[in-house]
């Protein structure tokens, strides 16, 4: 054990150091001998079967540019895995299992995801987003036993997603969370995953998936973030799309037609609803007050039409509104001044999961998940450009963008009552008057 007080630097460059199950006590938690820093001429490192603490020592990978074995399997390093920029062609052999390590995202993978990886008994998150990865998605998803939370996002999988006999197929039952967004996924949705009866959050957006929103995915009762946006989907949304805890819908980005229908009739749960950018026609329904819990209404570029209706005034909790790009008409309501647009927290999904297994012997295991990967972000005009508003900054935007319409009248004194406004745009219209 190195006295803390000392920095000593060694005369010497080793190329090996075996140091396997050195620490008998597993009571001891230790850091890395400090002399490693200086060794720039290793070859072969095996620190396994010990109680070494701290982040991943990446810069043991760094310094030591010949490297051919790497083990440090059986230790207590924890924190995000992050490899060298620069692979190194000398390593054969790198084992850092049975660590305390999170994730395996933002690297370099390459490849196919190993099903024997994903078929682990006591997998319960798995996070391999933003690598090279590719293949098809669909094994992964489909042959896992004990996985809640799979990320595959920012990745290269490609292919359709193909639907499988729900007769005689066995669905998992434990996933909770599937993020495939920001892939290069083909084809019609998958309508086996109506059959995920635990799905609480799906995330396929930036993908290339067409035709229409499988009427399966009504089944979707637990459903609490939707994210299918930008895509190639058309038709008009399904009705029964309306699960009871729905809190964030994005279908932003495709080609959905149709009028507002009643799937997201009296949603009280529901936070976000963004369907901007698709080919919507016909008015704002008046029961959008029913949704007594709307934050963010986002309807950009589409082809709705009529008035503006003043039962938006009654959403007390609208921060965010955006129905620019339209042909609506008449004069903008005055009562929307009297929207408190509060800073208000958000119900980003930002919390751990407990799942509760049952062994074989009867004991029940709790098993803490990390927090959901799974971010709620909008994008919003301002100053004529798009600025993406996510994680903890989305609680403190406001604005309201009433642009590129046929509104005419006045613009009305009591907008001056938006003191805690940050963006207001009524740009291309037909207003005429004095700006108040």
């Amino acid at each position: 054990m190195e006295p803390s007080s000392s920095t000593p630097i060694p005369k010497f460059q080793l190329r090996e150091i075996i140091l396997s199950n050195y620490i008998t006590s597993q009571e001891l938690s230790l850091e890395l001998p400090t002399f490693l820093h200086y060794q720039y001429d290793l070859r072969i490192v095996d620190l396994s079967g010990n109680n070494f603490s701290g982040t991943f020592p990446v810069w043991l990978l760094e310094n030591n540019t010949k490297l051919g074995e790497f083990t440090l399997n059986g230790n207590s390093f924890k924190g995000h895995l992050r490899l060298p920029s620069v692979p190194n062609s000398n390593l054969a052999s790198f084992d850092i299992s049975d660590n305390k390590l999170q994730d395996l995202s933002d690297n370099q993978l390459s490849g196919r995801v190993p099903e024997e990886l994903i078929m682990k008994r006591w997998l319960f998150g798995l996070r391999l987003s933003n690598n090279n990865l590719s293949g098809n998605a669909v094994p992964a998803i489909l042959k896992s036993n004990c996985l809640s939370n799979l990320y595959l996002d920012g990745n290269n999988f490609s292919g359709e997603m193909v639907n499988v006999d729900v007769y005689t197929f066995q669905f998992p039952t434990s996933l909770e969370e599937i993020d495939l967004s920001n892939n290069k996924l083909y084809g019609k949705l998958p309508r086996w995953m109506g059959n995920l009866s635990d799905l609480r959050r799906l995330a396929l957006s930036n993908n290339s998936f067409e035709g229409s929103i499988p009427i399966e995915f009504c089944r979707l009762n637990g459903l609490e973030f939707l994210d299918l946006s930008r895509n190639n989907l058309s038709g008009s949304i399904p009705s029964c799309v309306n699960p009871p805890d729905i809190e964030h819908v994005h279908l932003h980005g495709n080609r959905l037609s149709g009028t507002l229908s009643l799937a997201f009739y009296n949603s009280s749960s529901l936070v976000t609803l963004d369907l901007g950018e698709n080919n919507l026609t016909g008015r704002i329904p008046k029961w959008i007050d029913t949704l007594s819990s709307l934050s963010v209404l986002l309807l950009r570029a589409n082809h709705l039409q009529g008035e503006i209706p003043v039962q938006l005034c009654n959403l007390n909790s609208l921060s965010i509104i955006d129905l620019s790009q339209n042909m609506f008409s008449g004069s903008i309501p005055s009562c929307l001044g009297n929207l408190t647009l509060q800073t208000q927290e958000k119900k980003i999904i930002q919390h751990e999961e407990v799942i509760d297994l049952a062994t074989e012997g009867g004991t029940t295991i709790k098993h803490a998940l990390a927090d959901s990967y799974i971010e709620e972000r909008i994008d919003f005009r301002t100053k004529s450009s798009f600025y993406s508003y996510g994680g903890n900054i989305l609680k403190y935007m406001t604005g309201i963008d009433l642009s590129c319409n046929k509104l005419t009248g006045q613009i009305s004194l009591e907008l001056g009552n938006l003191s805690e406004i940050y963006s207001l745009n009524l740009s291309h219209n037909n207003l005429v008057g004095v700006i108040p």
